[in-house]
């Protein structure tokens, strides 16, 4: 008898199912609105915030169609500054759409914008669209979220030499230089006109007296509360979830206490099998996924 046929006789065991750290919800298409409208709400806020002068000298802008909200900024090529936030999500995409947003790109000299998709982004075809276009899928992140469920009243996460200060005008420039420094940026002057704004909340988790991670709060007039401008991000600029996480506590009791309704974070370093601390952390925390949502740009210049 043959290999191949003995091989035909041995028993297949499946191979046993993987059970994630966090719970994967399957959220409907007027959620999945619901979610990604609270970063947008973030960024156009953000972008108001911004000084003129800073803005004039950088090329940078918010622009929107109905719903659809995309950014612009000439002089630095970071993927929030340059990117479609939204496409497919408040309404159906078109390629014309496509059409337009990549030639706007291109007169503003921007060789790299992004476009972000979900399994909810209508149509689902938008996906061959951007890659007919010679765009390809980069990278993604687990949109996660929560609701305004309290926590336990004694602390989720702790440690003895740790402690989050909320940055006020005088911590200011420290809490915006830790944030430039980690990302190699200049955008101090941006930042700082955060502080003290309606809707914004920023923290930062001392060591010693030194700064060791920082994160934001917005909390739109809807209730739903966007977490973001965070350093350093965990599992891509720092091996530690751990400090993250102490922030992230910190963001959920205040966010409640200010009448937040919908929490909306990303764990920015994904793993297919969605386990491990980020996944761990944020399910302690109350939040589940969402959904991937993927990124689309060109590939760098100097890429084979």
């Amino acid at each position: 008898m043959s290999t191949a046929a003995l091989s035909e006789l041995q028993q297949v065991v499946p191979p046993e199912p993987h059970t994630p750290e966090i719970a994967i919800d399957e959220v409907s298409r007027d959620m999945s609105r619901a979610i990604e409208r609270a970063q947008v709400n973030a960024w156009l806020d953000l972008y108001d915030a911004a000084p003129a002068d800073f803005a004039a000298r950088h090329g940078l802008s918010i622009a929107r169609d109905g719903d659809l909200v995309w950014t612009t900024c000439t002089t630095i090529p970071f993927i929030h500054f340059n990117c479609v936030k939204n496409i497919g999500v408040d309404g159906t995409a078109t390629e014309d759409q496509v059409d337009a947003l990549l030639a706007h790109y291109r007169a503003a000299g921007i060789l790299r914008p992004w476009f972000y998709t979900s399994p909810h982004t209508e149509p689902s075809r938008l996906r061959c669209w951007l890659e007919a276009r010679g765009l390809q899928h980069q990278s993604g992140w687990d949109r996660i979220f929560r609701d305004a469920t309290p926590l336990a009243a004694e602390p989720v996460f702790s440690a003895d030499d740790l402690s989050v200060e909320e940055v006020t005008s005088e911590t200011a420039p420290e809490w915006a230089a830790f944030i430039d420094g980690k990302y190699r940026l200049h955008t101090s002057p941006w930042l700082m006109a955060l502080v003290g704004r309606k809707g914004w909340r920023h923290y930062m988790l001392k060591r010693d007296g030194a700064v060791a991670a920082v994160r934001s709060l917005f909390i739109g007039k809807d209730g739903a509360a966007w977490s973001g401008i965070d350093a350093p991000v965990p599992g891509i600029m720092a091996p530690s979830f751990d400090l993250d996480a102490i922030l992230g506590e910190r963001l959920v009791r205040d966010g409640i206490a200010d009448g937040a309704k919908l929490f909306v974070a990303d764990i920015e370093a994904p793993r297919p099998e969605r386990d491990g601390p980020a996944y761990r952390n944020y399910a302690r925390l109350g939040f589940k996924i969402a959904y991937f949502r993927s990124h689309y740009s060109y590939l760098p210049a100097n890429s084979s």
